[in-house]
């Protein structure tokens, strides 16, 4: 990629953590691609960004849980946003609940969108990020090493995701891409509030109660913020930082997530 202009592909880039690494990115004059569900999400997201910086920006609405929405968002990047050389997985919400009352679907949603689709995203973008000698992070979640009744859900999803994105790592050795994962712990997103808002249905108390718990459990002042994991992800895709990869790091302030 040298003295050419990097691009960068963002999933769950309308929102959280996946606005903020496009904000990091943006910051950097690197173009941006944002896909996500939410149509007009991402045209507000696209908008403040482009009033900021002064780089190209583009974004595709498209259902990634599915095989359509993916070959749907493959396409038209293909099409519009050739010869890219990086590319991050944000997306991927995940339902929390009591393991015997959960619906079986629950698993299955949480697969689709977290797991599935960076499995067919990075087959479909891999010849150009290989050509590119380019990057590939994972945000992924604290939950991974943490098992929790509550979380099932995510907790099996972000352990395979982890496990493929390791494994990934290993082939990008052989191909020349870079392959990182990210493992935050409680960062404030809006997701976070839905989270603690659900603890504190279940338990019987309140939201500010809930999230005084959740602050305690983890033993932290603060929760994360998306800024970190941004900072965070774009030093991963650091061009002089060509030796860091096959790596997860846990951005949790130093104690593991129990929710």
């Amino acid at each position: 990629m040298s003295g050419q202009k990097r691009k960068a592909i963002i999933t769950g880039g309308s929102k959280g953590i996946g606005k903020a690494i496009a904000e990091r990115f943006a910051k950097e004059g690197v173009d941006i691609y944002l896909l996500a569900s939410n149509k007009e999400n991402l045209s507000k997201t696209t908008s403040e960004l482009k009033n900021q910086y002064k780089v190209n920006i583009q974004y595709h609405a498209s259902n990634l849980k599915t095989k359509e929405g993916c070959d749907s968002a493959i396409n038209i990047i293909e099409n519009e946003f050739q010869n890219f050389d990086t590319l991050i997985f944000s997306a991927g919400a995940t339902k929390s609940g009591d393991f015997l009352k959960q619906p079986i679907e629950d698993f299955e949603d949480g697969f689709a969108l977290k797991f599935y689709s960076a499995v067919r995203l990075s087959k479909a973008f891999w010849p150009t990020l290989s050509k590119n000698k380019g990057w590939i992070v994972s945000i992924n979640g604290a939950m991974s090493h943490s098992p929790d009744s509550f979380f099932m859900v995510g907790g099996a999803v972000n352990a395979a995701f982890l496990n493929f994105s390791k494994a990934l790592s290993k082939r990008g050795l052989v191909d020349g891409v870079n392959v990182n994962s990210i493992n935050p712990g409680m960062t404030s997103t809006d997701r976070l509030i839905t989270i603690i808002q659900s603890n504190a249905d279940r338990e019987g108390i309140s939201f500010a109660e809930a999230e005084k718990k959740a602050l305690e459990n983890i033993g932290l002042d603060r929760f994360g913020t998306p800024e970190e994991v941004a900072e965070l992800t774009y030093f991963l895709c650091n061009p002089n930082m060509r030796h860091l990869t096959g790596t997860e790091i846990n951005l949790d302030g130093g104690k593991k997530t129990t929710i």
